[in-house]
């Protein structure tokens, strides 16, 4: 399956996920709710079993702008401030739609992987801060009917989704000009 995340495909979470299984419960989230909060450092780790979950962070006008997405399957964590360093999110992960995930204490698994599978953090760092940069210059490099273009192509199942607001946030442009982009589409 095609990752929105492109790093996810460079991992193996199996030893997560079987850690998950044999440890970890399944929560529902409705749409709207926060598997972590801005401000609060986030406290589990899981899977999504179904539904999807954005990554958002609070813009300066008050409003929250996209930044990512984890579909069925796919690991959901605050890797960057909450995993690595114990600190309070900059990103809350709210449910896009009723979701279930299979969940466990973000310390146990921490402490799980650093005992077992030490070298785990430090590639997903690793990778997280590639996909991180390539994002970057990829909005300096593309146009954004280009960047929506690909993120049909790559993620054509993914698109149906996703409310058009969220993917324009995610594209970092507004609702309209991506009803525009795809009508001289013809989508």
């Amino acid at each position: 399956m095609a990752h929105i995340n492109d790093f996810l495909s460079h991992i193996d979470f199996e030893s997560m996920r079987e850690y998950c299984m044999a440890n970890g419960k399944t929560v529902r989230y409705a749409k709207g709710d926060c598997f972590a909060e801005t401000g609060s450092v986030g406290r589990y780790v899981g899977f999504v079993k179904s539904g999807y979950f954005k990554y958002c962070v609070l813009t300066s006008k008050g409003d929250y702008a996209v930044t990512g997405f984890s579909f069925g399957e796919e690991c959901i964590v605050d890797f960057t401030q909450s995993f690595l360093f114990n600190k309070p999110s900059m990103i809350s992960i709210v449910a896009g739609c009723d979701s279930t995930v299979l969940q466990v204490p973000l310390n146990a698994i921490r402490d799980y992987l650093i005992h077992n599978h030490p070298d785990l953090i430090s590639k997903i760092s690793a990778l997280v801060l590639e996909e991180a940069y390539s994002r970057y210059l990829n909005l300096h490099k593309t146009s954004p009917t280009e960047r929506y273009l690909e993120l049909v192509e790559k993620y054509p199942d993914f698109i149906e989704q996703i409310p058009l607001q969220d993917i324009a946030s995610f594209l970092l442009i507004t609702p309209t000009y991506l009803s525009r982009i795809r009508k001289n589409l013809h989508l």
